[in-house]
């Protein structure tokens, strides 16, 4: 099922990013073998969509985003390491050389994404919100998936 059916073509609400985000996640999921549950599709057509002007990207510190949620009250400290999951998934699937230029190894990012989003699963778990924790505890699981989706992505875009 594709996000295209569930969204009005044409609306004030829906970002015209959407479709052109959309298609390219179901060519990354086609040149990955990888078919992605929909709540998975749409996280990453979501993700491409919040950070596409997002220039800070390139360089935010996301050990020191998932540090500072630490320090933080509940709502931005959940904002913190939901931009750091966020980065590090971009940064490893569509940015993966990146790792290079900061000397960290290939596998950085996914650790550190998988890192902040089990920490924030935890943090929502804790405070009752059993669905959204469990939600960001599957993107933590399934993170490597959701790399190789956007890293597959590169070859046609």
């Amino acid at each position: 099922m594709s996000l295209q059916i569930l969204l009005a073509k044409r609306t004030p609400y829906v970002s015209p990013e959407i479709p052109i985000f959309d298609k390219m996640v179901r060519q990354g999921e086609a040149e990955s073998f990888i078919t992605l549950p929909i709540l998975h599709h749409g996280f990453l057509v979501w993700c491409l969509v919040e950070h596409l002007s997002d220039v800070e990207i390139f360089h935010d510190r996301i050990a020191l985003n998932l540090l500072n949620a630490t320090t933080k009250k509940r709502e931005q400290a959940n904002m913190f390491l939901m931009r750091a999951g966020d980065e590090a998934l971009l940064l490893a699937g569509l940015f993966p050389e990146s790792a290079r230029r900061l000397n960290v190894s290939s596998s950085y990012f996914r650790f550190m994404g998988q890192a902040a989003y089990a920490s924030l699963a935890a943090r929502y778990m804790v405070t009752g919100m059993d669905g959204r924790g469990g939600f960001f505890d599957k993107m933590a699981e399934d993170f490597p998936f959701l790399e190789k989706v956007l890293r597959a992505t590169r070859s046609k875009h």
